[in-house]
């Protein structure tokens, strides 16, 4: 019971959703109507549908989405949409909350044509078609390849078919709306039927190409061998005009609609006349006789016979051969002769003699046509000037001249070689001598350059002119420049003994001298003059009087002791003198201070360059220092610490220091000096201070500084 009473219910359920989603679903609009057609430009009126069961309408331009309009649109006309691209609007009802699936559509055309054409053609029917403008009666009338048929009237058809036609059959249709809008107007449409999958085409065979005014001209036929008939244009062959001709053969229409026309080119030779290119209008007497050929050298070979058959060169004069053509060929009938002269041979080549050639230059041409208008070959074909000496060249005429053969001897000369005597060098500024433009041998010729420097060597190359079979000259020139005789300047000290003028420079030129003696008192210039002959210069030499014993004493000044360098400067008594400097042994120097002198006791020479004075010595001069380290170790070198450059100085004392101002020990300059102890002990290796008082000029100073101890 409780099992028939749950399926009950469930059964109940299922009816009452089934009836709520059936009454959900709302139905759609009328249009009214769904297709609309305007001409271009007409007034429209806004778009109708008719609603139902109260509900509302609402518009759209598109099929899904979009947005609506309760307001009926209204299509524009000022633009065609026909065809495949019609306007389309859209329509629902609303009833509730549901609006009615899909969209119905309200199709606009503007501007639709009949557009009449052939839908469908086949060998026996043709199918027009044309487009539906809300038109509901037409009138047609239509020809069958232009017998016109019954005509008729259709009721809201969309076509139209013209059955029981044969093969190739045209059928002209006229379509006419009844009561249609002005856009829409009558339209004529022509079809022909399509022909079966076997077209035939005649079969004429090709007519070869015949000869001018051939008699009797072949026939054209009505019907070909495979049978079909048909008619011919031109319709008779005409073989009066040369050249090529097409013949149209054209099937019956009416018992052959699907036959193809064929075409015959038809050519017409023109009779020729016999050309030959190779008969020589004249020959020679007792030459080779020319051979009279068989074939002419038309593009369309003509074969024939020659009467005489051979040519005759025996025999001097004009004679007459006659071509006659083999039978069959397209020729004209006047005949063709070839008229052959026999000339004598008597002409002279005529070339004029070769003067001789200079042996390497370039060789005249040997012409071959001869000045006679002859043409040949030369035997050598080129004349050779690499040799000396005459050779002979043959002129050999070319055959059917007539003409004879004609030699030249050339002679090639050997180039005569200028004669010019060398020219002896001679001295730059002197009178050059002339360039001759005649060699000693009679070449006549030009110099490059073409006068002789007489300032600098130079070569100079000597061209015969053109006319002269001659090699050029080279000439060196050696133009000597002026030596200088080498005498160099000297000095003497005064008073001593001149010394004498040699006459003979050291790379021995000799001369004289202006004055002749040396002056020992006076500092003076003298002129050297080379004798005659010789390439030399004048020379001037200074001669400088040194005056003598000009250094008598110098002084000297050290600078402060314990100066960081230590310098002694030396001033001389006599100033203006050109001194050398000397400590102790070293070198010489042309200053007179030394710097970082070591201190100590040293010495200073003095000398004078010139040596027009004694040199002088003074030792003693002393330079104060202190060590700046010392190495206590007893191996007898430097194990004490002092500044003896003092020790002159009695009341000098000196007082040591640790680095920490810890008095170690007081010593005196002249005693031993401190041996690194203290109290006995070895003090370790480290700087160490000291104050220690001297007298400086005169002046007490004190001055302090550091050492290092060494182990």
């Amino acid at each position: 019971m409780k099992k028939n009473l749950l399926l009950f219910v469930f059964v109940c359920l299922t009816d009452m959703l089934f009836s709520m989603s059936v009454f959900a679903q709302t139905p759609a609009p009328t249009p009214n109507p769904a297709f609309l057609y305007y001409c271009l430009n007409e007034t429209a009126v806004p778009l109708a549908a008719t609603p139902s069961g109260g509900g509302t309408l609402r518009w759209y331009t598109v099929a899904t989405g979009g947005t609506f309009s309760t307001t009926a649109p209204t299509p524009p006309t000022n633009v065609a949409a026909t065809g495949g691209s019609p306007l389309v609007y859209y329509v629902t009802q609303i009833i509730g909350t549901v609006e009615s699936t899909p969209r119905t559509p309200i199709t606009v055309y503007v501007n639709q044509k009949l557009s009449l054409y052939c839908q469908t053609v086949t060998p026996n029917s043709i199918k027009f078609d044309f487009a539906n403008t809300g038109q509901t009666s037409f009138t047609y009338s239509y020809t069958i390849d232009g017998v016109a048929q019954p005509p008729g009237t259709i009721t809201s058809p969309t076509n139209f078919t013209v059955s029981g036609l044969n093969e190739g059959q045209t059928v002209v249709f006229t379509l006419t709306p009844v009561g249609a809008k002005a856009c829409v107007t009558t339209e004529t449409a022509s079809c022909k039927t399509t022909c079966s999958a076997t077209i035939k085409t005649p079969d004429f065979p090709a007519i070869a190409s015949m000869c001018e005014g051939t008699i009797p001209a072949p026939v054209l036929g009505p019907t070909s061998p495979n049978g079909i008939t048909g008619t011919w244009s031109p319709a008779v062959v005409n073989t009066t005009t040369p050249g090529t001709t097409a013949y149209i053969f054209t099937p019956n229409p009416v018992t052959f609609p699907c036959a193809l026309p064929q075409t015959l080119n038809v050519t017409i030779l023109p009779k020729a006349t016999p050309v030959f290119n190779s008969i020589p209008s004249t020959v020679c007497q007792g030459a080779t006789a020319p051979v009279l050929p068989s074939t002419s050298n038309n593009a369309t070979l003509i074969t024939g016979t020659w009467t005489p058959s051979i040519v005759n060169t025996a025999i001097l004069g004009p004679a007459t051969y006659t071509f006659t053509p083999n039978p069959g060929q397209c020729v004209v009938a006047t005949p063709t002769t070839a008229t052959i002269t026999v000339l004598p041979n008597a002409v002279n080549p005529n070339f004029a003699p070769i003067a001789p050639i200079c042996t390497g230059s370039i060789p005249p041409t040997l012409n071959i046509v001869s000045p006679a208008g002859i043409a040949g070959a030369w035997t050598p074909s080129v004349i050779n000037t690499s040799t000396v000496g005459t050779a002979t060249y043959t002129f050999t005429p070319a055959p059917n001249q007539c003409a004879v053969s004609q030699t030249l001897s050339v002679t090639v000369l050997a180039k005569t070689v200028p004669n010019f005597a060398q020219i002896a060098p001679f001295c730059a500024g002197t009178t050059a001598p002339t360039l001759a433009n005649s060699s000693p041998n009679g070449v006549t010729g030009t110099w490059s350059p073409a006068a002789i420097d007489n300032l600098a060597s130079a070569t100079y190359v000597f061209t015969p002119n053109t006319n002269e079979c001659a090699v050029p000259q080279t000439i060196n020139v050696v133009v000597n420049q002026p030596i200088n005789p080498g005498f160099s300047d000297f000095s003497i000290c005064s008073g001593t003994s001149a010394p004498t003028l040699v006459t003979t420079s050291p790379n021995g030129i000799t001369g004289t001298w202006s004055p002749g003696t040396v002056d020992n008192m006076n500092s003076d210039s003298y002129i050297f003059t080379p004798d005659p002959g010789q390439c030399a210069t004048d020379q001037t030499i200074n001669v400088t009087v040194l005056p003598s014993n000009t250094l008598v004493d110098f002084t000297w000044t050290v600078t402060d002791a314990f100066e960081e360098n230590q310098k002694i400067t030396i001033s001389a008594t006599t100033v203006g003198g050109d001194y050398l400097y000397q400590l102790d042994d070293g070198p010489l120097q042309s200053g007179n201070v030394f710097e970082y002198v070591s201190s100590g006791l040293h010495s200073v020479t003095v000398m004078d360059q010139t040596g027009c004075s004694m040199p002088i010595t003074k030792s003693g001069i002393l330079v104060v220092n202190y060590p700046k380290y010392f190495t206590p170790n007893n191996d007898g070198y430097n194990d004490y610490w002092n500044i003896t450059e003092l020790s002159s100085q009695p009341y000098a004392y000196i007082r040591i220091f640790d680095r920490y101002g810890k008095f170690l020990k007081q010593i005196s300059p002249g005693g031993a000096g401190w041996n690194g102890t203290y109290n006995g002990h070895y003090l370790p290796a480290d700087d160490y201070w000291f104050v220690i008082h001297y007298l400086e000029n005169n002046v007490v100073k004190e001055f302090k500084s550091h050492f290092s101890l060494k182990r």
